[in-house]
């Protein structure tokens, strides 16, 4: 017979401190009592939000490093998101994952509705004999560990302080496109991204790191609609990479952001904007200098 279960739920946008902190007690637990490790996360957030910190490629690439016996992702939407909660649990967790021991944060809730919040929760497990434990929110420095508050400071761009939050830089994905070489007219050539329209990324001009999968390079990355040739509102992020020679290859490249320089801005001439950028590298060039195995 299949042996029972410890499970944790979640969205887990942005795989968090406080993400990480439950997970690895789940994990702990499971060791400790024998159980099936279970992670049931959703797809993506269901709440409308200004952008995710993590595409679902980004969040199960955080959640494999774990080593859960089991990770189920739930679509969204999706008809297990419609059902009751009763059902949910009756059905789904007691029946077919055989639960014996549930781990959440103190704001949880699932099934239609959102009706299966902490207080039924409780009850629910009491009646079922399945062990509930409920995880307190991690505070840094009297700072709540949560997604939304990462969100706001990803928006402003604020990468210095999401790295204490999350636990790595803040980073995305993406796959190289050919543009209209303007970069390249200039001086420097640039790596163009296509990146999913939900993945939030802050605009600006940040000091970076480049990976093809493979390698990582030193890199300065704009981030924005090109003020100074269009008049369009297409964002795009391009990256610069510091002593590269060669082509880019393209495939799935990841840019790592480590510190904001300024924000982007329309210059009134070529010649300025590219001073501004050699300026930029020259910043880049002194933060990598001093930042020995900053990864």
């Amino acid at each position: 017979m299949l042996k029972k279960s410890i499970i944790t739920i979640g969205t887990f946008d942005g795989v968090h401190k406080g993400h990480q902190l439950l997970l690895k007690k789940t994990l702990s637990i499971a060791k400790k009592k024998n159980l099936r490790s279970i992670l049931i996360t959703l797809e993506k957030p269901i709440k409308k939000v200004s952008g995710f910190l993590t595409i679902y490629q980004e969040k199960e690439e955080e959640f494999k490093s774990f080593g859960f016996d089991e990770i189920y992702v739930l679509k969204v939407p999706s008809d297990i998101l419609s059902i009751s909660s009763d059902k949910f649990f009756d059905e789904f967790l007691l029946n077919r994952l055989r639960v014996d021991t549930i781990i959440c944060g103190c704001d949880f809730a699932f099934g239609k509705y959102r009706k299966g919040d902490i207080v039924w929760l409780k009850g629910k497990a009491k009646n079922n004999n399945v062990n509930l434990q409920i995880v307190k929110p991690l505070k840094i420095a009297s700072q709540k560990v949560s997604s939304s508050y990462i969100r706001r400071l990803v928006e402003i761009g604020n990468v210095k302080d999401t790295l204490k939050f999350l636990g790595r830089f803040y980073s995305f994905i993406g796959h190289p496109f050919k543009d209209k070489g303007i970069a390249t007219q200039l001086g420097y050539p640039t790596v163009n991204l296509k990146v999913n329209k939900e993945k939030l990324i802050p605009k600006g001009v940040y000091i970076s790191a480049v990976s093809d999968g493979v390698n990582i390079y030193d890199s300065i990355t704009s981030i924005g609609v090109r003020p100074t040739f269009s008049n369009g509102d297409k964002v795009v992020p391009e990256t610069h990479i510091l002593n590269f020679k060669g082509m880019w290859k393209y495939a799935l490249t990841k840019v790592i952001l480590l510190e904001k320089i300024r924000d982007e801005k329309k210059f009134g001439s070529i010649e300025t904007l590219k001073k501004q950028i050699a300026k930029d590298i020259k910043k880049a060039k002194n933060f990598f200098s001093h930042k020995n195995n900053f990864l």
